[in-house]
């Protein structure tokens, strides 16, 4: 739905937005072709086409921080379907005090990776530039300030999908597995309970020598970053359907 998106341009909101779409103009090149004077006032002027005709070329390039910076927040969760096949989910733990990152959990869909201190933490930096779409619950303020403060050289060509901020839209508030019991998605018997601070404490434990710490600590990480899947999947569907485009994204 990325190229389906307008609300980037200057003076264009939802229900703009989705009045260009019941004219028929349903992508960035679509609406560039469109007759000068049917277009509304707003987008005649010069500015709103260049930024059309710049979002083609950076979607052709895969730029995709340029999306990252120009898309309101709330716009973020369409980039999902377009790029699907390169969407990583993340979640890191610290040590609690100092927000050193202890471990960076990361699942593309298929597999599960961690990335642990001590043992192969900095190899995570390559795995994310791969990245397209990166998926967090409350990275904003947490995750991705702190990844980003640990790879200060790096810049991450991605699209930041931070879930708390759609499903806040929806009606969901609270913590992230809150919220997931609340749609319904079951963690282990084992995770069911931990939180964060859990993971402060067995990340202590292993630092003492207990190998069933690490072990745990790592079991809980995955199911964070697992359960981010159904969650970005459920959001996409929920928020595409509420647009009011029906046709296929180009």
């Amino acid at each position: 739905m990325l190229r389906n998106t307008f609300i980037h341009l200057a003076g264009v909101g939802e229900t703009t937005e989705r009045k260009l779409w019941e004219r028929g103009w349903h992508t960035w090149q679509e609406l560039l072709d469109a007759p000068h004077d049917a277009l509304p006032a707003r987008l005649r002027g010069r500015a709103p086409r260049t930024l059309l005709e710049e979002s083609l070329s950076r979607y052709a390039a895969c730029e995709w921080c340029y999306f990252e910076r120009c898309l309101p927040s709330a716009a973020k969760w369409r980039a999902f379907e377009p790029l699907r096949d390169r969407v990583m989910y993340v979640d890191i733990e610290t040590d609690g005090f100092e927000n050193e990152i202890t471990v960076i959990g990361i699942y593309d869909g298929r597999s599960f990776r961690a990335f642990v201190q001590g043992e192969n933490l900095d190899e995570a930096r390559e795995v994310l530039e791969e990245a397209a779409v990166v998926v967090t619950y409350n990275g904003t303020s947490f995750d991705m300030p702190i990844i980003r403060a640990r790879f200060p050289y790096n810049l991450f060509n991605h699209i930041h999908v931070d879930l708390m901020w759609p499903l806040r839209r929806l009606g969901f508030k609270g913590g992230l597995k809150r919220i997931e019991r609340e749609l319904g998605l079951v963690r282990s018997d084992e995770t069911r309970d931990m939180s964060g601070w859990d993971a402060v404490y067995l990340w202590r434990e292993y630092l003492r020598g207990s190998r069933e710490a690490r072990t745990l600590l790592l079991q809980y990480n995955e199911e964070d970053v697992r359960n981010l899947e159904p969650l970005m999947r459920w959001v996409y569907d929920t928020l595409r359907a509420r647009t009011g485009l029906t046709l296929r994204p180009a």
